[in-house]
């Protein structure tokens, strides 16, 4: 699952964050049939959640005035 970045109303920025989910038996990426029974469908066991987040760190130009 990818969520894009996006400027909340208070005018911060939320990063760009991606989330992989992965069975914790045989290490194999969990798609949307697998995570709906719950089971892996490469190793026939309960996938048990592994989750990795990969967070996009973007700079923003400094605003008003520098020295």
């Amino acid at each position: 699952m990818i969520v894009e970045a996006k400027t909340l109303k208070d005018g911060t920025v939320a990063n760009k964050y991606e989330t992989h989910l992965e069975c914790d038996n045989c290490g194999m990426n969990v798609d949307a049939e697998e995570y709906a029974s719950g089971t892996c469908s490469d190793c026939g066991e309960p996938w048990n959640e592994k989750r990795h987040m990969i967070i996009h760190v973007t700079s923003i130009p400094m605003s008003g005035q520098s020295s």
